[in-house]
C-alpha cells in the first residue's frame, strides 16, 4: 500500500479508539492545511466564488466528525479548494471518492455486520449476496461444454472471440452459472454491450445501487463502478455482452483487481482490444462436437448418425446455425436429408430455413441476421463503404482459400473509389482487415508467399499476396441471400475479371494456379448466369484450360463439353462466339487423348467458318493448322506436312512472316518433317528461324538461343548429338539465370537429359532427371503431365542404366497413377506400357 500525494494511507482506516467519522473528518482537515488552511468563513467564502457553496454548519459537523457528510460536500469542498489555489481544470477526486465508501462500509460493519452501507440498505429491502445486475441468459437447449475453450477460474480480463453464432455469449454464461452454483461469485453486472448506451445503462444501474451515489449524469454514474469494483472485498464477474466497438468501452472498463473478473464477448479481433486482456477465440464445432450436439437435440427423433453428420458438414459445424437447423427440424418435422436438399437449392435462403417466431436458446437474430449486422458494421469503419462490395465479391468464390493476390487485382482495387490505383488496393486490404476484425473472415498466413515483389511489373501483388482468405460458407450463403439483380452482378463480373488478371500474372506459381481454378469454378456455380449474360465472360474459357494445363484433360474436355451445350443454348451455331467454343473443345479433345477425333472436330470446324469468314481470315486459317496437327498426331505425319507446307506459303504471301501463328505454323511443320524422316528439311527451316532471329536479337538474346536450341535438335537427330547438348546447355545457361524455376528452363533441363542418353550415357541421364523430377514435384505438383513425363522418361533410362527391377516398379506406380489422373485412353498410357514391357523383357534376360 502506498501513500497518497497527501502523505496519507487512505485504507488505513481509524487509530484505536477513534471513530470512522473522526477517521474521515481528519482526512479533510489534513486536505484544508495542505490546501493553504482558513477558518470556517474563509471556506464557505472559497465554495461560493467557485459556484459549489456549502454552509457552515455542514462544514463545522464534517470537520469534528459530529456527522457522516454527503459525498457531494466533500466534493464540492475539495473543487474549491483546487480553484482557491488557481489550479487549472478539476481535481482528482477519486481516491477521495474510494475513502469516502470506505467511510461508509466502516460504519456499516459497526451498525449492521455487512460490509457496506449498499449491503445494509439492500438487506432492509429483502436483498441479499449474491446480487445480479442484468438478465443472465437462460442456458442453452444441450449445452455442449467444451474443455478446451473454458474460461480460466480467474482473475483477470478475458475476451471470448469469434465469429457470429460460435457460442461466446453461451460460454461466458455457463462460466457465471458454474461460478455462482460453486458459492465463488457475490456479484454479477452482466451488460449488453452493443452501443455505448447500453453499456452506460447497464453499468449506471449497477453502480447507482452498490455506491448509493446516483445523479443526472449517467456516464460519471457508470464510471463510479470502476471504483467500488476496485476497492471491495467482495467477489465480482461483469460481463460485457456482444461489444461492437471497443471505444464504447472508453473510460468503463472494470478495474484489473485480485477479486474480480472481466469477461467480454465481441466479434472484434481488433489488435488494440485484444492488449486489454487474455484472448479466448471460440471456434466451430469439430466433427464430433457437432454430431454430439444435434444427437442431444434431436434424441431418436432422426436416428442415422451419418444423416446427422452430413447435416453438421452442410452447415459448417457453426453452433448457432445447428441449433437453428435443429429446431427447425423438431418444429417442421422434416429429416435432415429433406433439410439439406431445401439449403441446397438454388436460391434457397437461410432466412427462411430457421424457425418461425421465436429462436431457439433466446439468440436475437436469424443465422443469416448476424452476419448481415456485422458487414454492416465493417463497411462502416474507415475506408468506409468498402468492406461491403469487398465482402460481396468474397461471397461468390471459395471461402476455403481466396488468395490474397486476387484483392491487388485492378478489378478488385476498383470496388475502393480512390482515383488512385496504389491507394485504392490499400483500401481494398484494409477493408479486408476491418471485415476480419468483425470475425466474417480469417486471413492465413502460412501460404507460400509469391517471387514477386511490390511494383515489380510481375502481376498483381500486395501485402494479402501470399495469404489465403477463409470464410465461412454460411457467412458467404447470407451474403449472397441479400444481393440485389445490380449487386450480384457487378460482384460476379469483379470477382470474374480479377480471376483473368490474376491469371495474366507471369511464371505462375503451382499453388496460385490452382487457388484461382478453385475459386473460379466456386464463382461459376454461384453466379453461372450471370457471367453468361450478355456473353460468356473470358474466365469461362481460362479456367477450362487451367483445368487442363494442370494435367487433368479428362476433366478440362467435360468443362468444355458443358460450356459447350450452355453455349449452344444461348446462341446460334454461326455466332463467333459458337465457334469458338467449339474450337476450344476440339483441342481438349485431342489432349485427352483422341487426336484423331479432334482432327475431325477441327475439320467440321473449318467447314462451317469457311462459309463464314473469307479465305485470309487467320481464324480460319489457325483451324485448318489445327485440324493439320491433329491428323499428323494421330497416325499421319505426311498429311500434315502437305497441308502445314501449304499454309505457311499461304501465311508468307499475305506478308505475315513475322506474325506469331505463321511461326507456329513453321515449328509445327519442322516437327512433322521430323516426325516423317526429313531431318534436314526440318533443319532448315528451323536454322533459318534461327539466323533470322540473331540477325534481329542477337546472339544471346534468349528467343535466338531457343532458335538455335530447335535447329539443333535436327542436327542431333542427323547425328551431331554434340550441337544438340551445346545449344541447350548455353539455352540453359540465361534460363537459370533468369527463371530458375520456370517451366521453360525445366524443360531444357529434361532435353539435355534425354540427349546425354542417347549420347550414350544414361546413368547421367538418370541423375539429371531425378534432380528434375524433385523440383517439378515441388514447384508445379505430382499431378502434372510433365511431372508425369519427368516420371516416365527416369524410368525408361534407369532399364537402360541397368536398373530393370527398379525402373518396372516405377512404372507399375506410374500407370496407375496415370489411369487415374488421365484416364484411360490417354496415349501417355501406351507408352508408359511399352516402357513397362521392355524393363520386364530385360528383367527376364539378365
Amino acid at each position: 500500500m502506498t501513500d497518497d500525494e497527501n502523505g496519507r494511507d487512505p485504507h488505513r482506516g481509524p487509530s484505536p479508539g477513534q471513530t470512522p467519522r473522526e477517521w474521515f473528518a481528519g482526512l479533510l482537515r489534513a486536505h484544508i492545511e495542505e490546501r493553504g488552511g482558513g477558518s470556517y468563513e474563509e471556506l464557505v467564502v472559497a465554495t461560493e466564488q467557485a459556484h459549489l457553496r456549502v454552509a457552515k454548519s455542514t462544514l463545522g459537523d464534517a470537520l469534528s466528525g459530529k456527522r457522516t457528510p454527503r459525498l457531494e460536500t466533500v466534493q464540492n469542498l475539495v473543487t474549491a479548494l483546487h480553484h482557491r489555489q488557481g489550479l487549472p481544470g478539476r481535481p482528482e477526486l477519486r481516491d477521495w471518492e474510494r475513502d469516502y465508501e470506505h467511510l461508509l462500509d466502516l460504519q456499516s460493519d459497526r451498525r449492521t455486520g455487512t460490509r457496506s452501507a449498499a449491503d445494509a440498505r439492500a438487506a432492509s429491502e429483502g436483498r441479499t449476496w449474491p446480487r445480479r445486475f442484468g438478465p443472465l441468459p437462460e442456458p442453452a437447449h444441450s449445452f455442449l461444454a467444451r474443455p478446451a475453450l473454458r474460461v480460466p477460474p480467474g482473475p483477470g480480463r478475458f475476451l471470448l472471440t469469434g465469429a457470429g453464432g460460435v457460442g461466446k455469449t453461451q460460454t461466458a454464461a455457463e462460466h457465471v452459472r458454474e461460478c455462482l452454483l460453486a458459492g465463488d461469485l457475490d456479484l454479477v453486472v452482466w451488460v449488453t454491450a452493443t452501443t455505448r448506451e447500453d453499456i452506460v445503462a447497464g453499468l449506471a444501474e449497477a453502480a447507482a445501487e452498490l455506491t448509493g451515489s446516483t445523479g443526472p449524469n449517467a456516464e460519471l454514474t457508470a464510471a463510479r463502478l470502476e471504483r467500488w469494483l476496485a476497492g471491495t472485498r467482495r467477489t465480482w464477474c461483469v460481463v460485457l455482452d456482444d461489444l461492437a466497438r471497443p471505444q464504447d468501452l472508453e473510460g468503463l472498463w472494470p478495474p484489473h483487481s485480485t477479486n474480480g473478473v472481466t469477461l467480454v464477448t465481441t466479434r472484434r479481433q481488433d489488435a488494440a482490444l485484444q492488449a486489454r486482456g487474455t484472448v479466448i477465440d471460440l471456434t466451430l464445432f469439430d466433427a464430433h462436437e457437432s454430431l454430439a450436439y444435434l444427437t442431444s437435440r434431436l434424441g431418436t427423433h432422426h436416428t442415422p448418425p451419418e444423416a446427422l453428420a452430413n447435416l453438421a458438414d452442410d452447415l459448417g459445424h457453426l453452433p448457432l446455425a445447428l441449433a437453428q437447423a435443429a429446431t427447425f427440424l423438431l418444429d417442421n418435422e422434416m429429416s435432415p436429408a429433406e433439410y439439406r436438399t431445401r439449403l441446397s437449392r438454388e436460391g434457397a435462403r437461410l432466412a427462411d430455413l430457421v424457425p418461425d417466431g421465436a429462436l431457439p436458446d433466446g439468440y436475437p437474430l436469424p443465422v443469416s441476421a448476424t452476419w448481415a449486422l456485422s458487414v454492416r458494421r465493417a463497411d462502416e469503419l474507415r475506408p468506409s463503404g468498402v468492406a461491403g462490395p469487398v465482402m460481396h465479391v468474397l461471397s461468390l468464390l471459395d471461402g476455403t482459400g481466396v488468395p490474397g493476390e486476387l484483392l491487388a487485382t485492378p478489378a478488385l482495387s476498383a470496388l475502393a473509389p480512390h482515383p488512385s490505383e496504389a491507394a485504392a488496393r490499400d483500401e481494398v486490404h484494409d477493408a479486408v482487415h476491418n471485415l476480419r476484425r468483425l470475425s466474417l473472415l480469417s486471413v492465413d498466413t502460412t501460404a507460400t508467399a509469391p517471387r514477386a515483389a511490390p511494383d515489380s511489373g510481375a502481376g498483381p501483388v500486395g501485402a494479402l499476396a501470399g495469404k489465403a482468405i477463409r470464410i465461412h460458407s454460411l457467412t458467404q450463403h447470407a451474403t449472397r441471400d441479400l444481393l440485389d439483380p445490380p449487386e450480384r452482378r457487378a460482384a460476379a463480373g469483379s470477382a470474374a475479371q480479377a480471376l483473368v488478371e490474376g491469371w495474366r500474372a507471369p511464371q505462375l506459381p503451382a499453388r496460385l494456379d490452382r487457388a484461382l481454378r478453385a475459386n473460379a469454378f466456386a464463382l461459376a456455380g454461384h453466379a453461372q448466369d450471370e457471367l453468361l449474360t450478355p456473353v460468356p465472360h473470358p474466365v469461362l474459357y481460362r479456367m477450362g484450360h487451367s483445368l487442363g494445363d494442370s494435367g487433368q484433360a479428362s476433366a478440362a474436355l467435360r468443362h468444355f463439353r458443358r460450356l459447350r451445350e450452355v453455349v449452344d443454348a444461348r446462341f446460334a451455331p454461326d455466332d463467333e462466339i459458337s465457334l469458338d467454343t467449339r474450337g476450344h473443345l476440339a483441342w481438349w479433345q485431342a489432349k485427352a487423348g483422341d487426336p484423331a477425333g479432334a482432327a475431325r472436330a477441327y475439320a467440321s470446324l473449318y467447314a462451317d467458318q469457311d462459309r463464314l469468314y473469307p479465305s485470309d481470315h487467320p481464324s480460319l486459317l489457325q483451324t485448318r493448322q489445327s485440324a493439320a496437327v491433329w491428323q499428323g498426331a494421330a497416325g499421319d505425319p505426311h498429311a500434315a506436312v502437305t497441308e502445314l507446307k501449304y499454309l505457311y506459303e499461304l501465311r508468307i504471301s499475305l506478308g505475315r512472316a513475322a506474325d506469331r501463328d505463321t511461326i507456329s505454323n513453321r515449328n509445327h511443320l519442322a516437327n512433322f518433317l521430323s516426325a516423317s524422316g526429313d531431318h534436314a528439311g526440318a533443319l532448315a527451316l528451323h536454322e533459318a528461324a534461327w539466323r533470322e532471329a540473331e540477325a534481329r536479337l542477337g546472339p544471346d538474346h534468349p528467343d535466338v538461343l531457343r532458335a538455335r536450341s530447335a535447329a539443333m535438335h535436327h542436327r542431333g537427330e542427323l547425328g551431331d548429338v554434340a550441337s544438340a547438348l551445346a545449344a541447350l546447355r548455353d539455352l540453359l545457361e540465361v534460363q537459370q539465370i533468369d527463371d530458375p524455376e520456370g517451366l521453360d528452363t525445366f524443360a531444357t533441363r529434361a532435353r539435355i537429359a534425354d540427349w546425354t542418353g542417347r549420347e550414350g550415357d544414361p546413368a547421367q541421364a538418370v541423375a539429371l532427371l531425378g534432380s528434375l523430377l524433385v523440383d517439378r514435384l515441388r514447384v508445379i505438383g505430382p499431378e502434372h503431365p510433365h511431372t508425369l513425363g519427368t516420371r516416365m522418361d527416369l524410368a525408361r533410362w534407369r532399364t537402360a542404366a541397368g536398373e530393370p527391377a527398379r525402373a518396372a516398379t516405377e512404372l507399375t506406380e506410374l500407370l496407375a497413377d496415370e489411369e487415374e489422373l488421365l484416364g484411360l485412353d490417354h496415349p501417355a498410357l501406351p507408352v508408359t506400357r511399352a516402357a513397362l514391357a521392355d524393363a520386364l523383357e530385360k528383367i527376364r534376360h539378365r
